[in-house]
């Protein structure tokens, strides 16, 4: 059984493989299996010669540097190529994508960027033209690929759902097999084909209209489009690009990246209208009784409905004038030959059929996703919370840097041999004038010199854990319904602590003071058996809420976790400090407090539960550089789908 999605795979495999220079690569999401295997050996038919990388592979092996064996002996710097400068013309293959460290991720995006990687001694560069596949075996839950090095990715291919079973058609397979052959006898054979291939304006035109349709920013994507159009193009041996051609493009470049569904789209996967028909317009009796009786009438009462008038008789009958038809006739003997514009209708049966081949395989999901503003490249980000932190004892280990071993910091045996080496031979042509240096030592003995200069000591860098701190607005009636939701929004952010490492803190306040209804905990019976027993009703204390959460933040900053306030209230305070009723003082004692947050440079995220948004909430929020969320009918899966989504942008 043949699967459209296997075979755009295949033929993005092919593509990649004999234009890496201009494609850059792909990102493929999936995960270990027959499928991926099947299309791993058909990418290593066509290109034998790719490189594997590891995800935690060292940045001086991957950039180049110093050899040191080599350095030490000969007195003078002998450099050592990196694997990117070694895989040069080649693809790069590197599984468990999703967990490349961000400064590999950024490397490897800057060398698809400019084409050129940088060494990390004698600052020196070399060519680099190279492809990249990121094998992102991720779960949904899991952080995802870099968005900075997906972006450089021209196809993204998902094949979650693909049935293992599915076989390529035949066109594919006689594709791939003609590829294999000729690339093995002549690796450039397909770049001058595709650099001949062009696209015409009508369908530049109908990529960029698409692309803006489905709210992608970059330019990259259409760009992409264009030259992956001109790749299948070759790949079939033609000279002109097809609808098909263009269609399979924007599956594998557009859809992927899409945000929204462009507004021409009112049609399901199915085809069918999903939009009401329009409804005519209803006459109202006043207009009826008021209406002239002669449409000419009015028209030569006001110049402008008489020009109305005329242009719309112009429309209904496509036949000129006789003295209009006369001047056409002349106009169109001395105007110069010109190539014909394609008509309306033209431009928009063509727009619909690349858009319709965009939809064709829309991955199971995809349309909720689109329809709530997002992409394949922010979903999974949600592992990326707490803030990285630098450490002299544990953690992930990060590049040496110059310093003394001291204050807890480790010497770098390594980089520390990597700076002197260089330097010997310039040193013992001028020794130093200390007393080590003029100690006897035995006949063809030479001993490395290292000064204080050379010294690199260790880093390591680990990611704290995250604190999320509930602010609960339980006064009145209208709080005690929005309690239930924040109970279930609470209960679905604990069920992601153990992968996220959150910690959860519940504050309520009502009547006159706020309360810690929860320290920071990651234990979900302990949640549920206390937000069960939570209380609900009287005044709206928002001053005692941000002063007690500001202190709770402070406390959990001192602990080593990023804090992150989630405020659930309508913001109208009526109860002061000090337990009295007062709505104007209330809200100057709360905006104060408000804008000590700020000054504490924690993250906020204001949820305005109210019925209709309120500004008096919008104004406290503003102060604190708060994130307002207006949420007046949010259940508890939108409260924490909202919470995460704003958290994976600050993260």
């Amino acid at each position: 059984m043949s699967n459209l999605a296997w075979d755009d795979a295949l033929w993005a495999l092919a593509a990649l493989a004999v234009d890496p220079k201009g494609l850059k690569g792909i990102w493929l999401r999936a995960p270990l299996g027959p499928v991926m295997q099947t299309w791993l050996h058909w990418l290593h038919a066509l290109k034998p010669d790719s490189v594997k990388i590891p995800a935690n592979i060292d940045t001086e092996r991957l950039l180049g540097g110093l050899d040191l064996a080599t350095t030490l002996q000969w007195g003078r710097p002998i450099m050592l190529q990196g694997l990117l400068a070694q895989a040069s013309g080649r693809l790069l293959i590197c599984s468990m994508a999703q967990r490349l460290p961000s400064a590999t991720a950024s490397i490897v995006t800057q060398v698809l960027d400019t084409g050129r990687v940088n060494s990390l001694v004698g600052h020196t560069s070399e060519w680099a033209r190279i492809g990249v596949v990121a094998i992102d075996e991720s779960l949904p839950q899991e952080s995802a690929l870099a968005n900075g090095l997906a972006e450089q990715l021209a196809m993204w291919l998902d094949l979650t759902h693909v049935n293992p079973k599915d076989e390529a058609s035949d066109e594919t397979l006689e594709m791939l097999e003609r590829i294999e052959k000729k690339l093995h006898n002549h690796p450039q054979a397909y770049q001058d084909s595709i650099e001949r291939i062009a696209l015409e304006d009508s369908q530049l035109r109908d990529i960029c209209e698409l692309a803006m349709g489905f709210a992608i920013a970059s330019l990259r994507a259409p760009w992409y489009t264009t030259r992956l159009a001109s790749v299948f193009a070759a790949l079939r041996g033609a000279n002109t690009i097809s609808a098909d051609d263009l269609g399979r493009a924007a599956r594998l470049v557009l859809t992927p990246r899409a945000k929204a569904l462009p507004a021409s789209s009112q049609t399901d996967v199915t085809g069918e209208d999903s939009s009401p028909p329009p409804e005519p317009p209803v006459p109202d009796e006043h207009d009826k009784t008021q209406a002239p009786s002669d449409p000419a009438q009015e028209s030569d009462d006001r110049p402008e409905d008489r020009d109305n008038h005329v242009e719309r008789d112009a429309l209904q009958d496509p036949t000129p004038p006789s003295g209009l038809n006369e001047q056409n006739e002349q106009n169109e003997q001395n105007k110069p030959s010109e190539p014909s514009e394609p008509t309306l209708t033209e431009v928009q049966a063509l727009q619909t059929t690349i858009l319709e081949s965009a939809l064709a395989t829309l991955p199971q999901g995809l349309l909720n996703q689109l329809a709530q503003g997002q992409s394949m490249a922010t979903k999974g980000n949600g592992g990326r919370v707490g803030q990285v932190q630098k450490s002299a004892q544990k953690g992930r280990p990060l590049p040496p840097t110059k310093g003394l071993p001291q204050n807890g910091h480790r010497l770098h045996v390594l980089a520390t041999l990597r700076h002197a080496a260089p330097r010997q031979k310039i040193r013992q042509a001028t020794p130093a004038s200390d007393s080590a240096a003029t100690t006897p030592r035995p006949q063809g003995v030479k001993r490395v010199q290292i000064r204080s200069e050379d010294f690199h000591v260790q880093r390591f860098a680990k990611r704290s854990e995250s604190c999320i701190i509930f602010c609960i607005d339980a006064s009145g009636s209208a709080a005690l319904e929005r309690l239930a939701e924040a109970k279930g929004a609470v209960e679905l952010l604990l069920k992601d602590s153990y992968a996220r490492r959150d910690h959860i803190c519940v504050i309520s306040f009502r009547d006159k003071s706020a309360q810690l209804q929860l320290p920071a905990t990651r234990s979900l019976v302990r949640a549920k058996r206390e937000l069960q027993a939570m209380p609900g009703g009287g005044g709206t204390p928002l001053a005692s809420a941000l002063k007690l959460a500001l202190e709770t933040s402070l406390k959990a900053r001192q602990r080593g976790m990023t804090p992150t306030l989630v405020m659930l209230s309508d913001g109208r305070a009526n109860v002061t400090l000090q337990g009295e009723g007062s709505r104007p003082i209330a809200k100057a004692q709360s905006l104060s407090w408000a804008q000590q947050w700020r000054a504490s440079f924690i993250n906020a995220i204001w949820l305005d539960t109210s019925a209709r948004p309120d500004p008096q909430g919008q104004d406290i929020a503003q102060a604190m550089g708060a994130n307002y969320v207006p949420l007046p009918l949010a259940g508890s899966q939108r409260m924490a789908s909202t919470v995460k989504a704003i958290q994976d942008l600050q993260s």
